[in-house]
């Protein structure tokens, strides 16, 4: 973890960069200090080479011999730091410091031959002074010296063993001929004790500047990274969900703008991220008031996402898990489907049936802004209901069609005979008159079940309101009863358990809702049988009504559907009803305000119970 730190890198590049420019600068300083201090020897060696290389043309003029100078050579060795070699124009040696006069090689042959045009410098008759050959690095600057030009070698040296330092001069007479050469050559040790104590000060200072590059570039590292982690805490406080968190930066530089960007992005990411979860919460609560079911697949067809109105679509509890979705779709078989949908990228129905239903499942591609298929929905509708209210206008139609054919043909009839003479007997004319008359009634009652169905549907009828006893409505209702039930053998009782107060109410509505219910009772059960009508008081304010019947029944998968229009059940297609009575009950009974609940079983007959709510008795 450390050593990821941007704060190490820093310092460790601050270092380097401190590191590497001293070594730089300080490599260049020695090798220039180097320079200089040779530079500096060489130039002093020089000019003390020619002090005596002039000395000695000066004492050569006046006496031609170096008896005195010879003396001197100890002095000039300690003088010039270094070794003084002389010697003649044929480069033979002819003095060497702290060494006297020896055995030249003319010894024994006196004072000479007195040739006054060469050097009698430590020599008897042109014999050198000294014995000892010179060293080779010696030899290589009198070749460049006696052609009358200074000479300068660093090499190593064969007398001290070690790099020296020799430079030659030459020595010239007044006739500027050159008469000879004096070398100086000198170890340079003493250079280079100055060059390695100018290192070690040099080490000692890099030591030095590098420990102070080490706590400033940890004092600037940690100044820089410290808004850093700040940004880092603030963006970590981001991703939990934290949008109001601040990064505290105050610096006007770089850091301090991206500091400033970022708490503003918080500002903003928190404000867009509170709209999406509203608008995911609106889309939310759209999805889960669409009375069609919806779900959502990824790639591989697995459910992500439903809403609670799938499970009731597919007859399923609530919730609705994902591992009974995907059986139920398998058992549905639309895996293939939903294939083809994402590869199309087009829309597809698809109809199934399920537990009875009838399923429309429109299946669409979900598409991202890219163009790219991400996964696909289906809309599931329950379209019974449509396909059984078709049904019903169909039975409508159909149904209708019959009822206004039959009595309409017998009209026809009954006039075709009159009108043709074929019926001439004035009791026969009399009875198809009644056929006719009869028939006719049965079109009136008809339609004026369709025009009092439409009144009510419309709302455009008003309630008369008077005060009226229900028993006193009852038992009218139950006398009209009793001659038509009367006639199948069957028995209308009413039962009053207790008292009931008189209320506000419409009669005549209530009348036509009571009439509706008996007629169904007495209309549906076979002979010998009783149909009572109870009434009794659940509380204060609500009234109940019983109807029961021992009559056929109805199925408990029809009961749902027995208010709607033209709805008939098997028992009652043969009843010559319209099936319009229910449908009207049910407007009159919204029209009392009042509620009504249905019992039935097949072969056990039926309860009907009406609870009226009861009214300000005063109108």
């Amino acid at each position: 973890m450390f050593k990821k730190s941007i704060a190490l890198k820093l310092t460790a590049g601050f270092v380097g960069i401190v590191l590497i420019s001293m070594l730089v600068i300080g490599g260049l300083f020695i090798q220039m200090f180097r320079q200089y201090t040779f530079s500096s020897r060489e130039q002093t060696m020089l000019d003390r080479a020619r002090s005596i290389a002039e000395v000695i043309a000066e004492n050569s003029q006046s006496n031609g011999q170096l008896g005195g100078f010879a003396g001197s050579m100890r002095f000039l060795d300690r003088m010039t730091e270094a070794k003084v070699w002389i010697t003649d124009k044929q480069g033979n040696l002819s003095l060497m410091s702290g060494m006297g006069f020896g055995k030249g090689r003319g010894a024994g042959q006196g004072q000479g031959t007195g040739q006054g045009t060469g050097m009698g410098m430590g020599m008897r008759q042109g014999q050198p002074f000294n014995s000892e050959p010179l060293p080779q690095e010696a030899e290589k600057v009198i070749e460049g010296v006696l052609s009358g030009q200074e000479s300068v070698s660093e090499n190593f040296s064969s007398v001290y063993n070690e790099a020296t330092l020799t430079v030659g001069v030459p020595i010239i007479d007044s006739d500027h001929q050159v008469i000879g050469s004096v070398l100086l050559h000198s170890p340079v040790t003493g250079i280079n004790a100055t060059v390695n104590k100018a290192v070690r000060i040099l080490a000692i200072s890099l030591l030095g500047a590098l420990v102070l590059a080490l706590g400033l570039g940890i004092f600037y590292s940690l100044l820089f990274t410290r808004p850093l982690k700040a940004m880092n805490l603030t963006a970590l406080e981001m991703t939990q969900g934290n949008y109001s968190v601040k990064t505290g930066v105050k610096r006007e530089d770089e850091l301090g703008q991206l500091g400033n960007s970022l708490d503003l992005l918080a500002g903003k990411l928190g404000y867009t991220i509170n709209q999406l979860f509203q608008e995911k919460g609106k889309l939310k609560d759209i999805i889960g008031s669409i009375s069609d079911g919806i779900v959502a697949f990824d790639m591989t067809l697995k459910p992500i996402s439903i809403n609670s109105a799938l499970s009731e679509i597919m007859s399923r509890p609530h919730p609705y898990l994902n591992e009974d979705i995907e059986k139920d779709l398998n058992e549905l078989e639309i895996e293939a489907q939903l294939t083809k949908v994402m590869e199309e990228k087009k829309t597809s129905q698809v109809l199934k049936d399920w537990l009875g239903k009838k399923l429309m499942f429109t299946l669409s591609p979900i598409v991202d802004n890219s163009g790219m298929v991400t996964g696909s929905v289906a809309l599931v509708q329950d379209i019974s209901k449509s396909e059984r209210l078709e049904q019903l206008r169909r039975d409508f139609v159909a149904n209708v069609s019959h009822e206004f054919r039959t009595p309409l043909t017998v009209i026809r009839g009954s006039l075709e005979a009159m009108v043709d003479g074929t019926v001439e007997n004035s009791e026969e004319i009399k009875r198809y008159h009644q056929r006719m008359l009869s028939e006719t009634r049965g079109l009136e009652r008809l339609v004026g079940d369709l025009l009092e169905l439409s009144r009510l549907q419309s709302g455009k009828i008003k309630m008369n309101k008077e005060k009226l006893y229900i028993p006193n409505l009852l038992e009218d209702v139950v006398r009209n009863f009793e001659t038509i039930a009367g006639r199948k053998g069957i028995k209308v009782e009413y039962l009053a358990k207790q008292d009931i107060p008189a209320f506000a109410g419409d009669y005549d509505r209530l009348r036509q809702l009571l009439v509706i219910f008996l007629d169904n009772a007495v209309k549906y059960s076979p002979a010998n049988t009783t149909v009572t009508v109870a009434t009794s008081l659940l509380d204060i304010k609500t009234l109940s009504i019983i109807i029961r019947d021992q009559g056929y029944g109805i199925a408990p998968e029809e009961l749902p559907y027995i208010w709607d229009r033209f709805y008939k059940t098997d028992k009652s297609r043969n009843s010559g009803g319209t099936g319009l009575g229910l449908a009207i009950a049910k407007h009159l009974i919204e029209l009392q305000n009042a509620s009504v609940s249905v019992q039935s079983e097949l072969e056990m007959g039926t309860v009907v119970e009406i609870k009226l709510p009861l009214g300000n008795p005063k109108v």
